[in-house]
């Protein structure tokens, strides 16, 4: 689905300060599957993450997104394929405080181009009954605790049915329950999608990993296939995806 061919990424280019942040990766990534990218800070692993979601472009190399060949960094390419077929979970919810939950999932339809109220309604009701959200729709987002943002923040980037997730240390501001809540959720939703996922917790990696790529100074020093062990406390279905629904031009 996604090809990375000798990208090279810099910050501060030719100066004495340069620093080679993403140096030669080559990588190829299947439709589906929980691969991480695991790492200390500094490593690139969320800069290679950015350039992967089409947020930050390289210096030199080439990403191909299916059909969809990109040796330069083309914004409006770029814009295309992140509203049809990428959705985002970050490390801090990015939700809209003062919006209730399903405001703020209905705006991602609206960029899309979802605009009927039946459709709209249809496909949130769906996501947050499968992540055990649906008695918070009216809710605003500022009452919910941060498990619970970050949930609906799932929702909201599965409620548009992409066929990539990116998730940026999506852990990284929960206790360990909700830590494993969250976990358990992403890695049902690899079952059906890729799902790329950075984190720094080697736990988290060998727990949930299907493919775990570890980087250092900008470059992959493993690439492993995985068998994760994990989690005792699943406690959603193993189908959280969206059933397909009408395509919207």
């Amino acid at each position: 689905m996604i090809k990375l061919t000798n990208l090279h990424k810099y910050f501060n280019k030719n100066r004495t300060n340069e620093i080679h942040v993403i140096n030669d990766i080559n990588l190829e990534l299947l439709s589906k599957g929980l691969v991480i990218l695991l790492g200390p800070s500094g490593s690139g692993k969320t800069t290679l993450l950015n350039v992967l979601g089409g947020l930050d472009k390289v210096n030199t190399g080439s990403i191909a997104f299916e059909e969809s060949i990109m040796e330069k960094y083309k914004p409006n390419q770029w814009d295309q394929i992140r509203n049809e077929n990428i959705g985002y979970i970050f490390q801090n919810y990015n939700l809209i405080h003062e919006l209730s939950v399903y405001e703020n999932i209905s705006i991602t339809l609206n960029m899309v181009g979802i605009y009927e109220d039946e459709e709209i309604n249809k496909r949130i009701t769906y996501i947050l009954e499968q992540i055990g959200m649906e008695k918070y729709k009216r809710r605003k987002a500022s009452q919910l605790s941060g498990g619970q943002q970050q949930r609906v923040a799932i929702a909201r980037a599965l409620a548009k049915n992409p066929k990539v997730i990116i998730a940026d240390e999506p852990t990284g501001n929960l206790d360990s329950k909700n830590t494993y809540d969250i976990m358990n959720i992403i890695k049902s939703i690899s079952t059906e999608k890729l799902v790329v996922l950075v984190t720094h917790e080697r736990q988290l990696a060998t727990q949930y990993g299907d493919r775990i790529i570890e980087l250092k100074d900008g470059q992959i020093i493993t690439d492993i296939n995985h068998v994760s062990t994990g989690s005792e406390e699943v406690t959603f279905e193993s189908d959280i995806y969206l059933k397909e629904y009408t395509k919207y031009a």
